[in-house]
């Protein structure tokens, strides 16, 4: 967990959607330590911590901030990309991953990461940061990515889709964003990116109406990528090269 410094009235209530303390009602917050076991500890007060899965040499790191960054830690995955097998891969894995089904009808959740590139991201392959349930026809989903840089959030019911974008925005190399992905209500929903220290917005917030049903995936939620698998390249694991914080999902 990387320490923010404190912002002004205005700023905060930009942070409603997701702040980085964690929340009561989050059933998850990941912000960057591990424990003695080597599990990515969960802040919040379920105590969910996170697996870490790798290949070809992959792994996920907690790095101390730096000077500038208050304190506290992040995660760091893979960097760089890789286009041929085997390429170094790392994914965490929640506990409990039925805890974060949202539920039924018009359930309101949102999710999302402190997210920072390390290098520029491939243009050839996704980068998925948070997920539950694959894509596809007949597959519940929800949805974090920076695909080529650019944030977007996916929902799925398994019938129908909503995919938000922030606009044309590129995340630069070397700046931490907030993401926020959220589910308003039954159909309305809602991407933000936020400037973590200062809780402004760096791209106006972005929605849309959809009907969507109940959203329920099936499998298990990951961090960092869609799979491990020691035969495959970027393009088929949709590995995350870069810094992490803050990961989350709460239901409202």
């Amino acid at each position: 967990m990387r320490r923010i410094a404190s912002v002004s009235a205005a700023a905060a209530l930009t942070l409603v959607v997701g702040p980085a303390a964690a929340r009561p009602d989050d059933e998850v917050r990941y912000g960057g330590t591990l424990t003695d076991a080597g599990l990515v500890a969960d802040g919040g007060r379920h105590g969910r911590h996170g697996t870490v899965l790798t290949s070809g040499g992959g792994r996920v790191v907690a790095v101390p901030a730096g000077r500038g960054e208050g304190g506290g830690a992040f995660l760091r995955f893979p960097a760089g990309r890789c286009s041929a097998a085997p390429c170094p891969q790392a994914v965490v894995r929640p506990a409990e991953s039925g805890a974060l089904v949202p539920g039924d009808g018009d359930a309101r959740f949102s999710f999302g990461a402190d997210v920072r590139l390390t290098a520029e991201p491939p243009t050839d392959a996704g980068m998925n940061v948070w997920q539950f349930g694959p894509a596809g026809p007949g597959h519940a989903q929800w949805k974090l990515q920076v695909d080529g840089g650019r944030p977007s959030c996916r929902w799925s019911d398994g019938a129908g889709a909503v995919l938000l974008t922030a606009g044309t925005y590129r995340m630069p190399v070397g700046r931490w964003h907030r993401v926020r992905c959220a589910r308003l209500s039954r159909a309305l929903f809602q991407i933000r990116v936020l400037d973590p220290a200062t809780g402004e917005p760096i791209t106006p917030p972005a929605h849309a109406a959809a009907p969507l049903g109940s959203i329920r995936p099936a499998g298990t939620a990951l961090i960092g990528g869609k799979r491990v698998h020691s035969g495959q390249h970027d393009g088929q694991t949709d590995q995350f090269h870069g810094d992490l914080d803050e990961v989350f999902f709460t239901r409202r």
